[in-house]
């Protein structure tokens, strides 16, 4: 059952790259065909499935083999929480990236990547950890190298302050819980 979920996961994410994303029409399709609702939902019913996902977790037990197609196999099978939260994360942060107005997809990917940074100090996971700090830094680097160039002045005003915001706020969860994050390292 884990590997037939796995392989669905990754059926959801190129069905949602390939087709919802890149889908091209002039016509807009109904709201229950949206990119939005399907992407959306799809996203969901992933995030929703990462708990089970936790309680199927192993230790390493045997030793890794030294194909890498066969230890990527074992590593899924070992840690299947990185699936399931990777594919709904990827599917996200494209669907923001194309739904959103231009002026709008750093911040609305700064909002996500606090929430990340949130669900891995509660999960406890470094890999998810460091994803959020990574998808901040993007936005930093984002905003540093084309939005400040390219928005207009309430988009740039209003992005700097929730960036700005959504930095301070990840300092402060840093500090709080600087012994949580001492034990992920």
């Amino acid at each position: 059952m884990l590997h037939q979920a796995e392989l669905l996961a990754f059926g959801v994410l190129f069905r949602g790259v390939f087709h919802n994303l890149y889908e091209r029409s002039y016509f807009p399709a109904p709201p229950w065909h949206g990119r939005v609702l399907t992407l959306g939902s799809a996203v969901a019913l992933l995030f929703a499935a990462l708990p089970f996902a936790f309680s199927l977790k192993q230790p390493e037990r045997e030793p890794v083999p030294e194909r890498f197609l066969a230890r990527l196999a074992a590593m899924a099978d070992r840690r299947p929480e990185q699936i399931f939260f990777f594919v709904p994360f990827v599917l996200l942060t494209a669907l923001l990236g194309v739904e959103m107005r231009s002026g709008l997809v750093t911040l609305a990917w700064g909002i996500e990547a606090v929430a990340v940074f949130a669900l891995a100090l509660r999960a406890g996971e470094r890999s998810f950890r460091l994803s959020g700090l990574g998808m901040l830094l993007l936005c930093v680097a984002k905003i540093v190298f084309h939005d400040v160039w390219g928005l207009g002045p309430r988009d740039r005003y209003l992005t700097f302050l929730v960036l700005g915001s959504a930095l301070i706020g990840v300092s402060y969860l840093y500090t709080r819980y600087r012994e949580v994050v001492r034990r992920y390292l």
